[in-house]
């Protein structure tokens, strides 16, 4: 769900509006004429909302948001479009598929021992072998590949496009 507080700037004043909704309720609530300024000054959402974002724009958002609205990626969306994985959030929400959140994942090294235990890649290995790898450059060098990820909160995001 994303909640938007928009105002009217000549009238000076607003109201909190969830998305999504038609334009012209919000003109119509906040008593905005044809030309005259609205600002969104607040929101509520797990992404960044501009003061002047087209509401055509965060509707189709908003719509995509409430359909994957359990998919852990949600949450870093944001984050991947400023870091230039996709080039918006609508670009993000057509992927979302193709993004891999690794929840016990909080560094490339720990993604890494992920990794290469999922492949049974270890199979047969004795345990003194297992003792030595580098898992700490192992995961650099899967970091370099481009497609992971770190987020804010150190979780690793794959990103298989």
């Amino acid at each position: 769900m994303i909640e938007i507080f928009v105002e009217n700037l000549h009238a000076r004043n607003g109201k909190w509006f969830e998305l999504p909704i038609r334009f012209e309720e919000i003109e119509e609530t906040l008593a905005l004429k044809d030309g005259q300024e609205y600002l969104i000054s607040d929101y509520m959402a797990p992404f960044t909302i501009s003061n002047y974002e087209s509401f055509s724009y965060m509707n189709e958002v908003a719509e995509q948001l409430d359909e994957y609205t359990h998919d852990p990626a949600i949450n870093y969306l944001g984050e991947l479009v400023d870091n230039g994985f996709f080039s918006d959030l609508l670009d993000a929400f057509e992927k979302i598929d193709e993004i891999h959140v690794y929840t016990d994942c909080f560094s490339y090294e720990d993604y890494a021992e992920y990794f290469i235990e999922e492949c049974g890649y270890l199979s047969g290995i004795p345990d003194f072998i297992k003792w030595h790898i580098d898992y700490k450059g192992i995961g650099l060098d899967l970091s370099h590949d481009g497609n992971l990820y770190q987020a804010d909160d150190q979780i690793i995001i794959e990103v298989s496009y």
